[in-house]
């Protein structure tokens, strides 16, 4: 029988999204003592943003985007939201 391995606190995946001089965010999905969850770090302001639970780490990873795309388009930026490379953190 296989071993059960939990994911530790903070284990995750980030990512950054910088559009020239005035946008610099991170988008987390990490585990935590109460499940996994996407949050989104705006750099510039030094404030998080938005911090919601999820199901696993791809549906975190899939609700910090979802979000920092609303955000994107709220501040009315008009060139293509950028590719995100997620890195595995802790």
């Amino acid at each position: 029988m296989a071993a059960i391995v939990f994911p530790r606190e903070g284990q995750g995946f980030c990512a950054e999204v910088v559009v020239g001089d005035n946008i610099h965010w991170v988008l987390m999905a990490t585990h935590s003592a109460l499940g996994p969850s996407a949050s989104f770090y705006d750099v510039k302001a030094k404030k998080w943003k938005y911090r919601e639970w999820a199901e696993d780490f791809d549906d975190a990873k899939g609700k910090a985007e979802n979000y920092a795309r609303k955000f994107y388009r709220a501040v009315g930026l008009k060139e293509p939201f950028p590719d995100l490379e997620w890195k595995e953190t802790g």
